[in-house]
């Protein structure tokens, strides 16, 4: 009885160890191609390993991604989200060329109040870069938009308690180039109020 007892058993055991081996090719197969998905580029490319998640992943809150994104944030602190629908980077790369490529004058009507006291604002617009990194810490040019179209006004004097001051500094409009080219400026402010909402979004 106990020799059946353990022969019955083994053969169960191989049964189980058969399917389970069926069963662990298609699923090594799909880990496989979801590793190279999430984590893709050239051995020369530093960012190569940072993990690529896909949009629909963000939103299926699928478990496999965890991992993933803990280890591009602990080692890189960041990770890339792909696939966005109604995303195109192309699209914002070349704006922004053809914005960095225009005449310094034209730039310079959006400038940020340190380099052009005409607009108030302290980060939203065009900042030129500078020479002096070792005091700005900035050696490229910049383009800085937020959420803020208008800014409100501070409701009375009792606003200028510092950090109700500073909630209102922060809510800077943003300022868009006027070229004179109608559709170029269209384009850009619409592309990028598009693409911030987007963002946001997926924060």
């Amino acid at each position: 009885l106990q020799h059946y007892f353990i022969q019955s058993n083994l053969s169960e055991m191989i049964k189980f160890l058969l399917l389970l081996g069926v069963a662990l090719v298609p699923m090594s197969a799909f880990l496989s191609e979801f590793v190279e998905k999430l984590f893709h580029g050239e051995e020369s490319d530093v960012f190569g390993p940072v993990a690529r998640i896909p949009y629909s992943d963000l939103l299926n809150n699928n478990p496999y991604v965890d991992p993933f994104v803990l280890h591009s944030m602990k080692h890189y602190g960041f990770f890339y989200v792909v696939d966005v629908p109604g995303y195109n980077a192309s699209t914002e790369l070349n704006l922004m060329h053809k914005f960095y490529d225009l005449p310094e004058e034209v730039k310079a009507n959006i400038e940020i109040r340190r380099h052009n006291p005409a607009n108030p604002n302290a980060y939203r617009g065009y900042c030129p870069g500078l020479d002096d990194v070792e005091n700005t810490l900035q050696y490229k040019n910049l383009y800085n938009i937020g959420p803020h179209e208008t800014q409100g006004t501070m409701s009375n004097k009792q606003d200028d308690e510092k950090m109700k001051k500073l909630r209102h500094d922060i809510q800077e409009p943003n300022v868009w180039p006027s070229t004179g080219d109608c559709e170029f400026d269209k384009e850009f402010k619409e592309t990028f109020q598009e693409g911030f909402e987007i963002r946001r979004n997926i924060a």
